[in-house]
């Protein structure tokens, strides 16, 4: 898609108050309550759950959908739907005119823009774990000033695996994500019992935003519970952040602007930068690492 022109972006309007702004940058994640209208989270929900539809009859893995172990037209298992700006206007409108928008600049502090988008679905009965991870690593750009906002279109608890985080663990930089020699997508070798004893569960509803940092370290328990846990997640970066590596998700409205200008020069932090496989010929997913890691 064609770069937007600057005068057709929505102006900034600041959303995210100062004892938000320094819950988010001490501790690295932050929730925005309440902060969607009742429409727009309802037009979400009703774009997922068309694409739901949409992919009951599959096959197999598509672009778009990742789909679970056991899936069928009359009992889907859909994990995941990456880049639903793409299939459905509602997500596009929703990633770059709304709130989210705001909630992003606010964040970054400056010009932002849209790096991926994904619905991931955690399956009632024993939907998967999601690893202990940092997203930078995974995407490294020439900063870390990425901000990943996760909005609940189903009540998230920590019955059905809501998001859990390590407070604070973003000032510690980038861990590993690799371990004797296999990319395994977790930095779970680097983690200790004392970081563990500090992990929150972000327990949110439809109608709130769960924002988190590039490098906090986050992951999911599986669920266990009857309800399917169903959250749209967008990473946006700094205008001034370019990614080294090829996207795990691509989009054609990657880089995009959502609010200000594009940037003129890179910001480049200093320090090594452990790089993950090369993606460009495509990436499977989060879900199916995992699974041959445990191999």
């Amino acid at each position: 898609m064609p770069e937007v022109l600057a005068a057709q972006r929505p102006p900034h309007r600041p959303v995210v108050d100062r004892a938000l702004l320094a819950e988010y940058r001490e501790r690295g994640f932050v929730t925005v309550p309440q902060v969607l209208e009742a429409s727009l989270v309802e037009a979400l929900r009703g774009a997922t759950s068309r694409l739901w539809e949409a992919g009951r009859s599959l096959a197999a893995k598509t672009s778009h959908y990742d789909l679970s172990a056991g899936h069928r037209a009359d009992s889907p298992r859909i994990r995941r739907v990456s880049s639903p700006t793409e299939l459905d206007p509602v997500f596009e409108q929703a990633a770059f005119d709304s709130v989210l928008g705001d909630i992003a600049a606010d964040l970054i502090g400056g010009p932002v823009k849209f790096y991926h988008s994904k619905i991931n679905f955690k399956l009632p009965g024993g939907g998967e774990e999601i690893g202990w991870h940092q997203d930078w690593p995974v995407f490294p750009h020439t900063n870390a000033n990425l901000v990943a906002l996760s909005v609940p279109l189903t009540p998230s608890r920590k019955a059905n695996g809501c998001l859990r985080t390590i407070p604070g663990s973003h000032r510690g930089g980038a861990r590993s994500h690799w371990a004797d020699g296999r990319y395994v997508l977790n930095c779970n070798q680097s983690m200790s019992a004392g970081e563990l004893a500090t992990a929150e569960d972000s327990e949110v509803d439809p109608g709130d935003v769960v924002a988190h940092h590039g490098l906090v370290v986050h992951g999911s328990a599986p669920n266990p519970s009857p309800d399917i846990r169903t959250t749209w997640i967008i990473q946006y970066a700094a205008a001034d952040a370019f990614a080294y590596t090829a996207p795990v998700i691509d989009s054609r409205h990657r880089n995009r602007m959502v609010r200000g200008e594009p940037a003129t020069h890179a910001r480049v932090e200093a320090g090594l930068i452990e790089l993950p496989p090369d993606f460009s010929g495509g990436y499977s997913s989060i879900y199916s690492l995992q699974t041959e890691r445990r191999r």
